[in-house]
């Protein structure tokens, strides 16, 4: 009877690591998945000014496809021109949402972030890449200024002797 309260709680905790661990297994096969531990997976990385503010962090100035397999980056493309590079490549002709009519009445790449929900911004921003031209992607990744500098801090100096530079 002296144990009982401590065997419950014991008892409680344990279910508590058991649906975690559970949680934890299952969220590891999809991040290793992510990763192309079943196969290369090809990501477009969007790089976003949070400067000029857009629903899902900034204005979409460049973009990179970035190819992963077995946890590595096997292989990066970064278009010289950036967003605008896509504009000569779609020929459908798609109006902007009312509100961003007053920017460009011509709905594109660069302005497909428009949703706050980021599923669905990936979604059109995956439709006008493809439709532009480019290739299927397996999913879309958002980095900001902010976020490169916070990451910058974090791992230090880059050093890029080929450019010969040090960011």
């Amino acid at each position: 009877k002296e144990y009982r309260g401590y065997y419950s709680a014991v008892l409680s905790d344990m279910r508590s690591v058991r649906g975690f661990t559970s949680r934890l297994l299952d969220s590891s096969e999809a991040f290793m998945d992510m990763l192309g531990a079943n196969g290369k997976r090809r990501y477009l990385v969007l790089f976003q000014n949070d400067r000029e503010l857009r629903p899902t962090g900034g204005f979409i100035g460049s973009y990179a496809l970035m190819d992963i397999q077995d946890g590595k980056i096997v292989n990066t493309e970064i278009p010289a021109g950036g967003s605008y590079d896509l504009r000569g490549g779609l020929t459908e002709r798609i109006a902007a949402p009312e509100q961003l009519r007053l920017v460009n009445a011509r709905w594109e790449f660069q302005d497909a972030n428009w949703f706050a929900d980021f599923p669905t911004s990936a979604a059109s921003l995956t439709w006008f890449y493809e439709k532009s031209g480019g290739p299927t992607v397996d999913g879309v990744i958002a980095v900001t200024t902010s976020f490169m500098e916070d990451l910058l801090r974090i791992v230090g100096p880059v050093e890029m002797p080929e450019y010969n530079k040090t960011i």
